[in-house]
């Protein structure tokens, strides 16, 4: 079965050049990072000057416009004209006539309120932080589905013509989701919010130190926690409830743009398969790890009884210099945790400094006082950052697959720092092509509940997590687990509490392992004899999978004909999707679906 997608991006490969060659950066790349995270059938365009739209395309996304010419505009017309679903990112420049919106000013940083419309099945609750993009005057025949926040301008609009539909978002979704995620490259303390709940300018350069999100506007208190108008003091434990990042933006911009995608899709009548980020029945994830900080021997038998009793297995993220006695090493490995890297930059001990040599020879410590030769995992100490992406060069030189360093280190700053509650692959700077690091990214949302976080915190991540279907990550470590009964007891209950919410704890080597595989799925989904023919052809086996299928015009459920699984419905980012639950083995696997 040949793979038809219904689904195309254009990447402007001759801006991307331009780009690079000017030492600025391509946005717009990062959409196949978004598509291939969703495992959408996707077919990729270089230009639109040169190529012609494919047969089976139904809704095509220009992810960066460049100055068309008319031959092309005239073509667009003539496929929107006839059912086609248009959607263009950023400045709309030479496609302003079609897609019935023009640029305004250019804006830096600034917010985007999502109205009501029907292309909305997941309306965020909150304006989205956007970095870059244009304000766009809208035509009189096209409808306003979001806002910029500060002037009331059109940031994304719709227009109909003929039997098709244009969208046009002006906010650019590509930067805001990357800068959110990645932040800016750190050379200096950042900010502190003024209130006193985040004083990040400690004079250790972390994570955080980078942040794209506003702290002052992009945070909120936890639900039932009181508002104190003279500040906060950074205390632990923290007397109650703290500002915190309660959303996700990045994750939420990523679910808008793929809202437009399946309301497009839908106009379109295209038939859409996408591969859920997780096993079928399951709606999200949560993670737990454990840092080794002072390696008492004390406190690591008092983290595997705590973790044995809330029933999780961690990844546990080894700290230089010291070490526990191997009989407690043996234990961790005994008791089914991960064995992992806590990389040190503290400049506590020889080679607790920031640099490759100092990473490798810690890596190579690692190994030996644990026993574990192949070390997938890692955490920075401290969540330490310095630069941009290079940190991600040496975990590929040295196999470190998943890493989760981006996250908070002050009671401010707990929740969605970095945006987000997915899996990631980084991208580089334009100085490396914008290329993409072989390494995810895990984030980080709090640590420490009843002593370094508020327990208040812990609903509001689970809540969030769950809306956007990701993972959730929760540290402790063993000196807290030891000392403090209440942080103890904390763990327990989050323990309990995320699996009463259907979502299984799974450590970052699993995470990693079923991220990877997934990836390697590709499908293809085509109408068939009073029904649908699906393909899935996998490089890994992936068990349990979950395959959602956006069906237009569907009555009722649909039955498998052919092939083995089971169809339900399922609601994910708000829409209803049929859920196919199968195990996707190497190789090609198809399933022949009926009307019913």
């Amino acid at each position: 079965m040949t793979a038809r997608p219904s689904v195309a991006v254009v990447l402007a490969e001759s801006i991307t050049a331009s780009a690079h060659d000017n030492g600025a950066d391509a946005w717009w790349r990062y959409a196949t990072e978004i598509f291939g995270h969703l495992r959408v059938p996707l077919h990729v365009m270089t230009d639109l000057e040169t190529a012609d739209i494919p047969e089976d395309i139904r809704v095509l996304v220009v992810a960066r416009v460049p100055a068309e010419g008319q031959s092309v505009r005239e073509r667009l017309q003539a496929w929107v004209d006839s059912g086609g679903a248009l959607i263009t990112v950023g400045d709309p420049a030479g496609l302003a006539g079609l897609v019935g919106a023009s640029a305004g000013t250019v804006v830096e940083a600034g917010h985007v309120r999502i109205g009501e419309a029907d292309v909305w099945t997941s309306l965020p609750d909150v304006p989205l932080r956007a970095i870059g993009g244009v304000r766009l005057a809208a035509m009189p025949d096209s409808r306003t589905l979001a806002s910029w926040d500060d002037d009331g301008a059109p940031a994304i609009t719709m227009r109909r013509i003929g039997r098709g539909v244009a969208i046009a978002i002006g906010a650019d979704v590509w930067q805001s989701v990357v800068r959110i995620q990645q932040g800016y490259p750190v050379a200096r303390d950042g900010i502190p919010a003024t209130d006193g709940s985040a004083p990040i300018d400690d004079d250790i350069l972390k994570c955080e130190d980078g942040l794209a999100l506003d702290i002052e506007r992009d945070r909120a208190l936890p639900d039932g926690q009181q508002d104190r108008p003279d500040g906060y003091e950074h205390v632990y434990p923290p007397a109650s409830g703290l500002p915190m990042f309660h959303r996700p933006h990045a994750d939420m911009w990523r679910s808008v743009l793929l809202q437009c995608v399946w309301w497009a899709a839908e106009q379109a009548d295209a038939a859409v398969p996408w591969l859920h980020y997780w096993p079928a029945g399951v709606s999200a994830v949560a993670h737990m790890s454990h840092d080794a900080d002072q390696n008492v021997d004390e406190h690591g038998r008092a983290a595997l009884d705590s973790f044995a009793e809330a029933d999780v297995r961690v990844t546990w993220c080894q700290l230089f210099p010291g070490g526990y006695l191997a009989d407690t090493y043996a234990a961790i490995t005994a008791a089914g945790h991960e064995q992992a890297l806590h990389y040190n930059a503290m400049h506590d001990a020889d080679i607790a400094e920031w640099g490759w040599p100092q990473m490798r020879a810690q890596y190579a410590w690692a190994q030996a006082v644990t026993g574990a030769e192949r070390i997938v995992s890692n955490k920075n100490h401290y969540t330490r950052w310095e630069g941009y992406t290079e940190f991600y060069e040496w975990c590929e030189r040295l196999g470190i697959e998943i890493d989760q360093s981006r996250g908070p280190s002050k009671q401010g700053t707990v929740g969605f720092p970095f945006g987000t509650a997915h899996l990631s692959f980084p991208m580089s700077g334009a100085e490396d092509g914008n290329r993409y690091h072989d390494v995810l990214n895990l984030p980080l949302h709090t640590q420490d509940l009843a002593w370094a976080s508020h327990e208040s915190v812990r609903d509001v991540i689970l809540d969030a997590v769950e809306s956007q279907h990701g993972v959730a990550h929760f540290l402790f470590h063993g000196a807290h687990l030891h000392r403090r009964p209440e942080t103890r007891k904390a763990c327990v209950a989050l323990a309990h509490e995320a699996r009463r919410r259907g979502m299984p704890w799974w450590t970052s080597a699993e995470l990693n392992r079923w991220e990877r595989a997934r990836r390697q799925v590709t499908l293809s989904l085509r109408d068939d004899a009073d029904g649908w023919l699906l393909e899935a052809v996998a490089g890994e086996p992936v068990h349990g999978a979950a395959i959602l299928l956006l069906l237009p015009g569907r009555e009722g459920l649909p039955t498998v004909r052919e092939g083995s699984g089971t169809l339900s419905t399922v609601r994910r980012h708000g829409r209803e999707f049929v859920e196919l639950s199968a195990d996707i083995p190497v190789g090609s696997s198809i399933w022949s679906l009926a009307h019913t």
